[in-house]
């Protein structure tokens, strides 16, 4: 294939022409080569200056840039982090501002590892609020290490980007991601698409089912779903046949897990019918009205590997905030 003018000159001279357009993205679409030879920091940070940091009055043609930044192979936690750091460094705060320009709760240095951690209010919001990309296919699917579950995390927690739900193929990503973040045993990740219903609808009892049968029960996984269900969902039956026999030959087996799960599946089976003490292992206790779970009901010491880590989820306590940020940048 022969190679266009533009894409033979020299760096020096590619650089100021892909700022000059107005760091149109179309370039690097239009031109692996050019892609390439583009590639660098120096225009990575120009080019996330202009399209995270400032509203530009091409909504959706920004919107679509934006979707293209956050899918780049060059887009890792590593560097957003670090382009982060280097933006809103010097002002001390996520939301753009000093303390003289009307931030008056400054967050800062930024919790990557526990981005729930930082609160921000309808009038103190983060300035990356107004981004509303799409959620890339890389932060959808396992492997569900470290960075990955930050990353999206972060993501979910200071901007408005969404899942693109018309598209089949994030569609199907996203639902199988699910799927692996239980196989994998990763609480953290499960916790975020339980959790945030803009990675897809409230979890089911085929979902309670799976977790148990195929991702081998891992209690904090199975109570923290089960326990969204409880509070998402509504009139949710909790009769299982399936669920009902893996209790019965886990306790035939001895296993403490059966016991355990067939506590939790009588707590939500126990609606409307408070004060009904059960006796399974010879410690009684009352169920919570209105079939709710109850964490120390059944719980026991099962070492390092099966312990029921019980979370309080920030995403529950500030569901009010995002509709005003949508409000506020769309002004």
């Amino acid at each position: 294939m022969l190679t266009s003018p533009i894409e033979c000159l020299p760096v020096e001279l590619l650089q100021p022409i892909f700022f000059a357009s107005g760091h149109n993205v179309a370039l690097l679409h239009a031109s692996s080569r050019i892609a390439a030879r583009l590639s660098s920091d120096y225009v990575y940070n120009s080019t996330c200056d202009h399209y995270l940091t400032s509203i530009l009055e091409d909504r959706a043609a920004q919107t679509a840039a934006q979707t293209f930044l956050f899918a780049s192979q060059w887009m890792t936690w590593a560097f957003f982090k670090s382009w982060i750091v280097k933006t809103y460094g010097p002002n001390g705060c996520l939301c753009g501002l000093t303390s003289d320009t009307g931030c008056f709760d400054a967050q800062w240095p930024p919790n990557f590892e526990h981005a729930t951690e930082m609160v921000f209010s309808r009038s103190h919001l983060p300035r990356l609020a107004f981004i509303k990309a799409r959620i890339p296919k890389k932060l959808l699917r396992g492997l569900w290490t470290a960075d990955k579950v930050q990353f999206l995390q972060f993501l979910l927690w200071i901007t408005s980007m969404t899942v693109d739900w018309s598209d089949p193929e994030a569609r199907e990503t996203a639902i199988e991601g699910r799927t692996q973040a239980i196989l994998e045993r990763s609480l953290e990740a499960v916790e975020l698409f339980n959790h945030n219903r803009r990675l897809g609808k409230v979890a089911t009892l085929s979902m309670v089912r799976f977790a148990v049968i195929e991702g081998g029960c891992d209690r904090s996984i199975v109570y923290d779903t089960m326990f969204t269900i409880s509070m998402w969902g509504a009139n949710v039956s909790w009769d299982c046949d399936t669920l009902d026999k893996w209790c019965e030959n886990r306790i035939k087996e001895g296993s403490p897990k059966g016991q355990w799960l067939k506590t939790k599946l009588e707590e939500l089976r126990a609606t409307n019918r408070p004060g009904k003490v059960y006796q399974g292992d010879g410690i009684g206790y009352k169920h919570l009205p209105g079939g709710e779970l109850n964490s120390e009901a059944g719980d026991y010491n099962g070492g390092p590997d099966d312990q029921l880590i019980v979370k309080q989820h920030k995403w529950n306590q500030v569901s009010t905030l995002f509709p005003y940020i949508w409000k506020f940048f769309c002004q």
